[in-house]
C-alpha cells in the first residue's frame, strides 16, 4: 500500500456452467464409494441421483457390504491406502457372492497378487491415450456395458477433456472382456480401457478409461458410461 495511491476495486463477472445430460440410471441402486486420490467423482454421481455411501477402508470389515448394489473404488485408492489393500479380500468376497465392483485406474500396485481377481501387467511406461479426441473403436458393440441402461455411441466420446485413458494394462488375463479400442496417433491400439469379468456370481470392472476427469468436467458421455458400469446389465 502506498499513501499516494487510492485503493482500486476490480469487479469480475460471476459465471456458472450448467450441463444437461441425458443419463438413465439403473434401477434400485445403492452404491458404496471408496475415495481415491484427487477424486471428485462421488459428488457428481450424487448430483446424477445415485444413492451413495462413502466407505472408509478402515470400515470395510465391519460393514454389511451385501446391502450395496455396487462398490466403486476411486482412482489410485490402493496406492494411497495400505488398509484398503489389507481389506481387499472383503471386497473380492463381496463380488464372488454376487456383487458388482468398479475399480478406477491404479498404477503398479494393481499388479500385486490379491488386488484384482485376475492378473494384469503394465508396460514400462504404461500405455496412455493422452489425445482426448483420439478415435475410439467399438470392438464389442453388443457388450452389455455399452447398451444398458444407456446406449453408448460415438457421440458419447465427444467433448472429452485432457485424455481418453490412463495406465492401461499391456496384457491381461483372458477372463477379462473388452469392448473399446483406442490409441494416440502413431501408437498401437489398446483395448484395455474397460476390462470386465465375471467373478464368482458377480461382476468386476477395471476402469483405466478416464471417467474420473470427464464427470467433474460435465462431459455427458462420461456420465452415461459410468451409469452403465453401476448396473442394469450382466457380464457372463
Amino acid at each position: 500500500e502506498y499513501a499516494h495511491i487510492n485503493p482500486q476495486r476490480i469487479y469480475r463477472f460471476s459465471t456458472l456452467t450448467i450441463t444437461a445430460a441425458d443419463v438413465e440410471l439403473p434401477t434400485g441402486l445403492n452404491v458404496a464409494y471408496v475415495p481415491g486420490v484427487g477424486d471428485n467423482v462421488a459428488p457428481i454421481l450424487e448430483e446424477l441421483g445415485v444413492p451413495l455411501t462413502m466407505l472408509d477402508p478402515d470400515d470395510i470389515p465391519q460393514t454389511d457390504l451385501k446391502r450395496f448394489t455396487a462398490i466403486v473404488v476411486g482412482p489410485r485408492a490402493y496406492q494411497a491406502s495400505q488398509t484398503l489393500i489389507d481389506n481387499n479380500e472383503y471386497l473380492l468376497s463381496y463380488v464372488r457372492n454376487g456383487g458388482r465392483m468398479v475399480v478406477q485406474y491404479g498404477q503398479g500396485e494393481m499388479q500385486r497378487p490379491g488386488i484384482m481377481p485376475y492378473p494384469i501387467t503394465l508396460g514400462q511406461p504404461a500405455a496412455r491415450v493422452t489425445d482426448e479426441n483420439a478415435p475410439v473403436t467399438f470392438t464389442d458393440p453388443s457388450s452389455p456395458l455399452l447398451n444398458a441402461p444407456n446406449k453408448i455411441t460415438q457421440a458419447d466420446f465427444a467433448g472429452w477433456v485432457q485424455e481418453r485413458s490412463t495406465y492401461m494394462p499391456s496384457t491381461f488375463d483372458s477372463h477379462y472382456r473388452t469392448m473399446l479400442s483406442m490409441s494416440d496417433p502413431g501408437e498401437q491400439p489398446n483395448s484395455a480401457a474397460i476390462l470386465a469379468a465375471a467373478y464368482g456370481r458377480g461382476t468386476y470392472i477395471y476402469l483405466p478409461l478416464a471417467l474420473f476427469r470427464q464427470l467433474p468436467a460435465g462431459v455427458p458421455g462420461g456420465a452415461r458410461i459410468f451409469a452403465n458400469l453401476l448396473g442394469g446389465n450382466t457380464i457372463k
